[in-house]
């Protein structure tokens, strides 16, 4: 609790990173339910997902909550107190699941998503087009990684090697050496040692540190790995197992990697 404390003291000096700019069309909301650390029901019965942050998954459907999950979830309670509550929609309005994808300021303008990140109560997501506030949720996450706070002081979130059996599906952050690249006409994909290719779109190329990006093109035109390439990355790990189609067999066959992760902005990977 003592470290709980001191974490939100230090997000509230620094909501001001992401404060609510003026002239925005904005929503006043009324929350009626906290699910977890990213997602509530409004009032008005809309379910919002907050952009830019996944917390750790609370119990439900049978499976027990992962560590940090609770607190997430008590931390958004904390932070949704400061009323009126400030609804501003992403770009992208809605995801697949049609719950509104929009960022959460207080009744004073902070943040409420920089705060979180801020405690470390998650990791940073940056999908396009989404990416408003994206540098700024950054440097918020940056100060919780520095800090080691919330998930980059649990050891159940450290990174997990390309190679390891422990892999699964679901949100992961993994590490691993560049075995080798190879380009499509709509995607580069970063083949890591171990099961985990990691698939750049082309969409996202813009978004991605140029210097890196030509690296890696460069690595795709050579047979031998880079060795001194080291790469870690932080988003949904899919299993190709599951896949329909042909990418089982192939799987099965050894000519792919069993798990996919797709990296959609910069601040979802970086160099080791």
């Amino acid at each position: 609790m003592g470290a709980f404390f001191i974490a939100c003291l230090f997000s509230m000096q620094a909501f001001a990173l992401c404060a609510l700019e003026p002239d925005l069309a904005v929503e006043t909301v009324q929350v009626k339910d906290v699910f977890d650390g990213d997602t509530v029901r409004l009032v008005d019965g809309r379910k919002v997902r907050l952009v830019g942050i996944n917390t750790p998954e609370v119990a439900h459907g049978g499976k027990p909550a992962e560590p940090l999950g609770d607190d997430a979830r008590v931390q958004l309670q904390s932070m949704l107190k400061q009323q009126p509550i400030r609804l501003l929609v992403g770009k992208d309005s809605h995801d697949h699941y049609g719950r509104v994808l929009g960022h959460l300021f207080d009744g004073q303008g902070n943040s409420i998503i920089a705060g979180l990140l801020q405690q470390g109560a998650g990791f940073q997501v940056a999908i396009v087009p989404n990416l408003r506030y994206v540098d700024c949720y950054q440097a918020a996450q940056q100060q919780a990684r520095e800090a080691r706070l919330g998930v980059w002081g649990e050891p159940y979130y450290d990174p997990i090697a390309a190679t390891s059996d422990d892999l699964k599906g679901g949100y992961a952050r993994i590490k691993g050496q560049v075995e080798s690249v190879s380009l499509s006409k709509k995607a580069i994909f970063v083949e890591l040692e171990g099961q985990v290719s990691l698939k750049i779109e082309r969409s996202a190329a813009p978004y991605i540190d140029e210097a890196l990006l030509d690296r890696l093109v460069g690595l795709s035109r050579v047979t031998r790995p880079d060795a001194a390439l080291w790469l870690e990355a932080r988003g949904w790990l899919s299993d190709r197992l599951t896949w329909s189609g042909a990418a089982p067999e192939k799987v099965r066959k050894g000519q792919q990697k069993r798990y996919q992760m797709k990296i959609t902005h910069q601040v979802a990977w970086q160099i080791l």
